[in-house]
């Protein structure tokens, strides 16, 4: 995986980028055929790095189930660098979604392979520990336990086997 940064310190400038919800390109919430994201890149043609946001437990029952296409459909045609700027794969099963902290695992290990095809540039993993839900505010949003074991780490930052496959990518030497 090849990972640039992403900051302005200097004279580095960022790339501009969106984010595009893949599930949703993909028609998993609709149930409908594959749409892409042709519309979003239109709309957005500034656009230098296409920004990925992906939950795929919402529409695969394993890991393993992701298509191997699932990142670089989206990109077919275009040079457009990509990286993912948010997601993840829960680590307990929550309303309609069955899952567990064994899937998460995989779900690490399929990812790297899916951003390998198509030469990410990085991979942002937004909540390093799961947050514990007795602290938040009332009232929560009702799909807020939708997200909220999608860390790498539970409450209390006791490691889950997802941890031991991102450290394997982590230590991964970065390449340009």
């Amino acid at each position: 995986m090849r990972l640039r940064a992403i900051c302005r310190t200097s004279g580095v400038t960022a790339p501009l980028f969106v984010s595009v919800q893949v599930e949703t390109a993909w028609g998993v919430f609709t149930q409908t055929p594959f749409v892409g994201v042709d519309t979003d890149l239109r709309d957005f043609a500034f656009t230098q790095m296409l920004g990925l946001s992906s939950y795929p437990y919402f529409g695969y029952a394993q890991p393993e189930d992701i298509p191997s296409d699932y990142y670089s459909r989206l990109l077919a045609g275009r040079t457009l660098p990509a990286m993912v700027v948010e997601g993840g794969w829960t680590s307990a099963s929550v309303g309609s979604v069955s899952s567990s902290r064994d899937k998460q695992a995989r779900y690490i290990t399929r990812h790297a392979q899916l951003l390998d095809s198509i030469g990410a540039r990085g991979l942002i993993q937004l909540v390093f520990a799961d947050p514990d839900l007795a602290t938040f505010p009332q009232p929560r949003p009702a799909n807020l336990p939708l997200f909220t074991s999608i860390g790498l780490t539970d409450s209390d930052f006791i490691a889950k086997p997802a941890l031991a496959n991102w450290d394997v990518l982590f230590a991964r030497r970065l390449t340009s």
